[in-house]
């Protein structure tokens, strides 16, 4: 076989692997991401939570400083009534007073109503809080648990860089410069087998002429369809060059 090719056919199961690794990859991750975004989704209802609690206090505090006020207002109208000497007056004093009394147990409703829902938002963030203590000691754990399979993989990818840039090293620049054109639309497929006189790229018959050419492996051939580098695979070849893998 071209020597040239082999080496386009090796270069390109190194680039397969390399992208075996990233769902790999995913895959240790996927639990580890999944608690790190369930946290972020309580976080984030903790600082709504810490929001609305804020604006309770608040509406408390303004309906306290209100109470206040409608109490010194009472106190006034009673030192009022008890001065008032026309019945009118007096009566108009009531009336006030009346209206009064009826603001500062409004302002009380309100007051325990605010207290009873920072009570609850209280409460549930203590839950959330708990909740999300919880998740960062899982997240812990599993970091540990998962670091060994990743630098695994990790030095598993870092072998394969470094049989890519040795091959590199010994290619032609321009036959690699050509691998790259193709592999920037076509990927990791840039250079794919014939099977049953099809391109497992395109899935495109070739011609009988281009078939035999591409069996002698004397020339580097591609398809005539699509452009991908063609090779039809000795045996044993087959695993992990097919169309369908990677």
């Amino acid at each position: 076989m071209n020597k040239n090719l082999e080496q386009l056919i090796e270069l390109n199961r190194i680039d397969r692997s390399l992208a075996e690794l990233e769902p790999v990859e995913k895959k240790i991750k996927a639990p580890l991401l999944k608690l790190e975004q369930k946290r972020e989704e309580l976080e984030e209802q903790r600082r709504e939570l810490e929001h609305q609690i804020k604006e309770l206090k608040l509406k408390r505090s303004k309906s306290e400083l209100a109470l206040q006020e409608f109490k010194d207002k009472l106190d006034a109208i009673s030192a009022k009534m008890n001065q008032v000497q026309e019945e009118r007056e007096y009566k108009a004093l009531a009336v006030e007073e009346e209206f009064t009394r009826d603001q500062i147990n409004q302002t009380n409703e309100e007051i325990a109503r605010f207290e009873k829902l920072i009570e609850q938002r209280t409460e549930e963030l203590k839950s959330i809080e708990q909740e999300i203590e919880k998740i960062e000691a899982d997240i812990t754990l599993l970091e540990v648990q998962i670091k060994e399979k990743l630098e695994l993989l990790e030095k598993q990818r870092q072998e394969l860089f470094r049989k890519k840039e040795e091959l590199i090293s010994q290619m032609n620049p321009s036959i690699y410069g050509f691998y790259e054109k193709i592999k920037r639309w076509a990927g990791i497929t840039a250079v794919t087998p014939v099977e049953r006189k099809a391109c497992t790229g395109c899935n495109m018959v070739i011609s009988d002429k281009i078939y035999y050419e591409i069996v002698k492996g004397d020339d580097i051939i591609t398809c005539p369809h699509c452009g991908r580098v063609l090779f039809v695979p000795q045996e044993g070849e087959e695993e992990g060059v097919d169309g369908s893998e990677g």
